[in-house]
């Protein structure tokens, strides 16, 4: 079994268990993972100057800027997750319409002052997706990945079962487990509130905090279907979340 970790990494810890794979193998695809992790900081960060998020902050109030094939392709999915979730999944958690995207020019302008793009509710999915991919690639079959104990990734089975068991903790009482969900092949995304973190969800155009003591787990196949459809969870009422269900293959949905 090979341990890999990194600390500080898109504003939170990583950490994969690779098994069944030799030494210098493990090592290997351990730092292809870490190779694309810190170029997806370098896009995600909107806290480092040096990002492309930050340059887009910074000057699409100003002009069009012309972003890279991959930040459009990004953009282009976070607006269909935007319409596909009725305008919950926003990632200027205020009004994504305010953001317009230029199809030739592969331009985005701001068209409301103190507009800005928070990939916090998609960045780590999208890792996770691209993860995913070098796993395969590498002829992995068993791994278990943790992003910051909200976005975990279980491929595979446990050496000594047939799947991986997380256990959902009660952030209000971390002597209490929620519940238990069994990984194999599929993301598990955690989204809610804590005693110290609360408030930091809100609803797009209203930007009315989430503030109730509420925890809600979402288990998919995709990644990012789960990191996303986890915050949007936390906003949506019974009518939303049922429509919304409707459009994508969710493995297992829990509220707590």
């Amino acid at each position: 079994m090979f341990h890999g970790s990194l600390q500080n990494i898109m504003g939170t810890r990583f950490d994969i268990l690779i098994i069944g794979q030799n030494k210098l193998k493990s090592q290997e695809v351990w730092k292809d993972v870490v190779f694309e992790l810190r170029r997806l900081d370098r896009i995600f960060n909107r806290f480092s100057s040096t990002s492309e998020t930050s340059k887009i902050n910074r000057e699409a109030i100003l002009e069009p800027v012309h972003v890279s094939q991959e930040m459009w392709t990004i953009l282009k999915s976070c607006r269909q997750y935007n319409i596909r979730t009725l305008g919950l999944f926003d990632i200027t958690l205020d009004d994504f319409s305010k953001v317009l995207l230029d199809e030739r020019e592969h331009t985005v302008i701001f068209l409301k002052k103190d507009i800005s793009l928070d990939f916090g509710g998609y960045a780590k999915g999208y890792a996770l997706v691209k993860i995913k991919d070098l796993i395969h690639q590498a002829g992995v079959k068993h791994c278990f990945v943790d992003f910051g104990n909200s976005s975990i990734l279980g491929m595979g089975h446990h050496p000594y079962g047939d799947a991986w068991k997380v256990s959902i903790e009660n952030p209000y009482n971390h002597d209490e487990v929620l519940g238990e969900i069994s990984l194999k092949d599929e993301a598990l995304s955690v989204s809610g509130n804590t005693p110290t973190y609360t408030g930091h969800i809100v609803r797009p155009m209203s930007r009315e905090a989430i503030k109730g003591n509420k925890v809600v787990s979402i288990t998919s196949k995709d990644p990012l279907d789960a990191e996303v459809l986890s915050t949007v969870f936390m906003i949506a009422d019974d009518t939303e979340k049922k429509r919304i269900t409707e459009g994508f293959k969710v493995q297992n949905t829990v509220e707590y």
